[in-house]
């Protein structure tokens, strides 16, 4: 059977629309961001990588390119511009079938072969791997993020896919989401001010190169449910503060976190959205607070009906030594 990209259908809103450029060469990845803006409601959930685009002219950062999963074809055209012997950076969509995974190993160090059952060049084998290992969600497996992309030695060799880890492809300024190669050689970014006291620094109002980092403090109803959704997009870093109703911060320290943003009103088939967060969590008063920043990843699947949304914690000093972050204003 062939694998297939399966997306998430949003309510009431168009499918996303995907960038692809050619294949970035492989080093150290930089960036520079784009606007902070916070979703006005659930059907806004961005799950798509948080990274610029490629300006059209005079473009010094490399394109990263990206493949949603539907043709093993594009893949292989988008590796027939990487050196031989190279690889290239790619953003991955990869939505295949349970039947179409073999899991190879599990744990710390977790592989899979994805096999594409298709004519001529949609047909082949992809071999990935990852620290993180994915789980099956409504009859598929969901490879989503940043991958080297090489192909193995052989006359019938298989596409190798290893996973970077997101932070350290969003967290520099040097690579963007866009289409064909840099027009000048990639020049490292000009160095930030220095943080002030373990804090960072709040962005500039003109000519800010660093990633701004939103901050998001929630109001919680007499229920417990979100009043406001939080800013998204994969790979996003979101300074949050929260605090969890009758929590004593006893449980186990790993906890999931879970709150809900009821449907909207004014978008009935918007179905609301559920928020989840792991860690950074601290005893506040006779309660437990979850404070400090988090990385937004996608979710796929649904709960109780309602679309869902995963920050995990980002150590505070990983944040600061990137030297790529400011406080938006």
């Amino acid at each position: 059977m062939r694998a297939v990209n399966r997306r998430r259908e949003w309510p009431d809103q168009a499918r996303m629309t995907r960038f692809f450029a050619a294949p970035a060469a492989f080093g150290l990845l930089l960036l520079l961001a784009r606007p902070a803006v916070a979703p006005a409601a659930p059907a806004d959930v961005d799950v798509g990588p948080y990274l610029p685009r490629c300006g059209r002219a005079a473009e010094t950062r490399v394109p990263i390119p990206s493949w949603d999963g539907e043709r093993l074809a594009g893949l292989r055209q988008l590796m027939a511009r990487v050196p031989p012997g190279g690889a290239g950076l790619v953003y991955v969509e990869l939505g295949p079938q349970e039947d179409d995974v073999a899991v190879e190993e599990a744990g710390k160090a977790y592989s899979a072969t994805v096999r594409f059952a298709g004519p001529g060049a949609d047909a082949g084998v992809i071999k990935l791997s990852a620290l993180d290992q994915a789980q099956p969600e409504d009859g598929a497996y969901h490879f989503v993020g940043f991958f080297d992309v090489r192909l193995e030695p052989g006359p019938n060799g298989a596409i190798a896919l290893a996973r970077h880890d997101t932070f350290d492809v969003v967290s520099t300024g040097r690579y963007c989401l866009g289409a064909g190669d840099a027009t000048a050689p990639p020049t490292p970014a000009a160095s930030p001010p220095a943080a002030q006291s373990g804090s960072l620094p709040e962005c500039r109002r003109t000519n800010e190169s660093r990633v701004p980092i939103a901050t998001w403090k929630p109001k919680l109803t007499r229920k417990g449910d979100l009043r406001t959704a939080p800013p998204t997009g994969n790979g996003r870093i979101v300074f949050i503060t929260v605090d969890p109703a009758k929590d004593d911060c006893s449980a186990d320290p790993d906890k999931l976190y879970s709150f809900s943003l009821p449907e909207d009103p004014g978008a009935p088939d918007s179905g609301g959205l559920a928020v989840n967060l792991r860690g950074n969590r601290a005893t506040a008063g006779s309660g437990c607070r979850l404070d400090g920043f988090f990385m937004n990843e996608p979710v796929f699947g649904m709960h109780q009906g309602r679309i869902e949304t995963y920050f995990g914690a980002i150590a505070r000093d990983r944040v600061l030594a990137s030297g790529h972050y400011c406080l938006a204003r």
